[in-house]
């Protein structure tokens, strides 16, 4: 498949799904839309990266190879789609131990932003809601971390702070 024309053809779920199945579980496909985000002109970026939580649907060990990358570039993307897909795979990836430590700092930098958006500030909770599973030491500074987000931000943050924080009891 054209991945660049069809990404250009139509923005959609549809589209998202047909491209998403005619990679399959094929790295070399997948890697291919890795590619147009991290290479391709707008739109295609924001559009490929709609594919990242499409495939991570079906087949998320295709991700896996990724996981080391997204942590380290997910501040340095400027398309939003972007960080927020990637934030997707990492909130729902059992992340490797070697890459634990980075992705803690990312994410309490992400949910401690002030010009962060709530999307990303929630998955970053989330994912260090998933790391404190094995890491009991990080559920007081998260806990922190949400009181301290909890007047600053809207009704979608609250409503997962409070998933989270009855997930950590």
């Amino acid at each position: 498949m054209l991945y660049v024309s069809q990404l250009l053809q139509e923005h959609s779920r549809v589209n998202t799904n047909r491209i998403a199945k005619a990679i399959g579980n094929d790295p070399e496909e997948f890697k291919k839309i890795i590619d147009i985000i991290y290479h391709a002109e707008p739109p295609l970026p924001q559009r490929a990266a709609w594919l990242l939580a499409a495939v991570n649907d079906k087949h998320p060990e295709l991700l896996e190879p990724y996981l080391s990358k997204f942590i380290n570039d997910i501040q340095k993307f400027e398309v939003d789609a972007v960080r927020r897909n990637m934030s997707v795979v990492l909130a729902s990836h059992k992340i490797p131990k070697k890459m634990q430590g980075k992705l803690i700092n990312v994410c309490f930098d992400l949910m401690l932003s002030p010009s962060e958006k709530v999307v990303m500030k929630v998955h970053a909770m989330q994912c260090i809601a998933n790391l404190a599973k094995e890491h009991p030491e990080l559920i007081p500074e998260l806990k922190s971390a949400i009181e301290d987000q909890l007047p600053k931000t809207t009704a979608a943050f609250s409503a997962r702070a409070r998933m989270v924080l009855k997930a950590l009891k």
